[in-house]
């Protein structure tokens, strides 16, 4: 009979229990290793994915074309999977093994070469990434500005000089100070009043007037009987505005006139407040603000007379101030803002008669910047315009916000 000794028990089919539970610690850490390696080189596969598909956009390609997608599929993907067949040709185990850590050495080196080597290149294209996801969801959906934010925020990191700022962009046509079209009012011997001479043009025709200039006004005036008379319809639906005035809070339809003229310097397009109240024996309207806007204004009460310099504009006035009250502007889908980035889409609605042009909105943040948005070419009245507002937006810890008000800069009559 065969004698077992003590040593070999101990090293016989027995395993203590310290060393079973390393070799387990050893294998889920490998495993867990491996699910990293896997995971990196997935995500920068597909941070390369969308980086290949943004160069080729900012290089103008056709987005929409399937080779694109294929080729940016080849140099994420596929590249690292052929290096690994060639490298180890006949073994699948160590080919998939290469799989978990190669495309991520291959993709970072790519990405690593392309912010060192092109970085405004680069930086331009991922402002702009969202397209990938935009055709498909929408501009609207949390998947396309979820992708805005990342390539925004990866974009500032590469190229932060390339970032464009929030600050107000020029006007189209600011126009310029016409001296030699002055137009010279008297004073009254009081001062107490500044009236004016001006005319109406409908499509009845053309009303002279007298109108008294009230600085209190935001916005000139105009009589039923006068609009009957040059053919401004007053609709039952039309936009109605509050104004606070020296007797009270009033609310007044809003209608457009085609044109007022003073002088011989003339203002197309022009929202005016129907007020019957407004007119007496002495004055027919008063004019407001929106009129006054066109001109520098000059008072000398020792010559007893007022001075008015208008602004000359080639391509027509900015009417946004006219045009503010006619129009409803809200946020398209939730007010979401992903990594400080807003990526938003403003709808501007045309409630008025007549169609408005270049209309430019603006998002101002109460305790933030302020934004601008893309410029709409032409609402149709009835219609809806989308304007697309992106920046950076830093909204307090703890905040019920973000708190903003939509607004436009500049829009003109169509």
């Amino acid at each position: 009979m065969a004698v077992v000794s003590p040593s070999s028990r101990r090293s016989g089919g027995t395993v203590p229990a310290a060393t079973s539970v390393r070799a387990t610690v050893a294998l889920v850490l490998s495993a867990f290793g491996w699910v990293l390696l896997s995971s990196a080189s997935l995500s920068a596969g597909a941070v390369a994915f969308l980086t290949c598909l943004a160069l080729a956009k900012n290089a103008g390609q056709d987005s929409s074309a399937v080779w694109l997608w294929v080729l940016a599929l080849v140099l994420a993907f596929g590249m690292p999977c052929l290096l690994a067949v060639w490298k180890y040709h006949g073994e699948p185990p160590r080919i998939r093994a290469a799989m978990a850590w190669l495309p991520a050495a291959w993709n970072m080196t790519g990405l690593v070469l392309a912010t060192q080597l092109i970085p405004d290149v680069t930086g331009t294209a991922l402002r702009s990434v969202e397209w990938v996801a935009e055709g498909k969801l929408g501009d609207s959906h949390w998947g396309t500005r979820v992708l805005s934010a990342v390539g925004q925020e990866a974009a500032e990191k590469i190229d932060p000089e390339g970032e464009s700022t929030a600050g107000p962009p020029p006007l189209s046509d600011p126009g310029y100070i016409a001296v030699a079209r002055a137009i010279t009012v008297p004073l009254t011997e009081d001062g107490t009043a500044i009236m004016l001479g001006l005319t109406l043009h409908g499509s009845r025709g053309r009303v002279d007037a007298d109108y008294l200039f009230d600085t209190g006004a935001s916005f000139t005036t105009i009589t039923t009987e006068l609009a009957r008379k040059i053919g401004i319809p007053i609709p039952s639906d039309a936009p109605m505005l509050k104004f606070n005035t020296a007797t009270g809070p009033r609310e007044s339809k809003m209608v457009f006139v085609p044109r007022l003229s003073l002088g011989d310097v003339e203002i197309p397009g022009l929202l005016v407040s129907v007020c019957d109240s407004c007119a007496n024996e002495h004055t027919q309207g008063l004019l407001g603000l929106n009129v006054m806007r066109e001109f520098i204004i000059q008072m000398d009460y020792n010559r007893r007379e007022m001075e008015l310099l208008p602004r000359i504009h080639e391509s027509g006035p900015n009417r946004a101030y006219d045009i503010q009250p006619v129009i409803e502007m809200e946020v398209e889908g939730r007010r979401e803002i992903w990594l400080n980035r807003v990526r938003w889409v403003v709808l501007v609605r045309n409630k008025g008669t007549e169609p408005i042009e270049r209309v430019l909105p603006r998002v101002e943040f109460s305790d933030g910047p302020t934004l601008y948005g893309e410029k709409i070419g032409r609402i149709e009245p009835g219609e809806v315009g989308r304007s697309r507002v992106k920046g950076k937006v830093q909204v307090p810890r703890g905040s019920e916000g973000p708190f903003f008000t939509l607004t436009i800069v500049e829009a003109y009559w169509g």
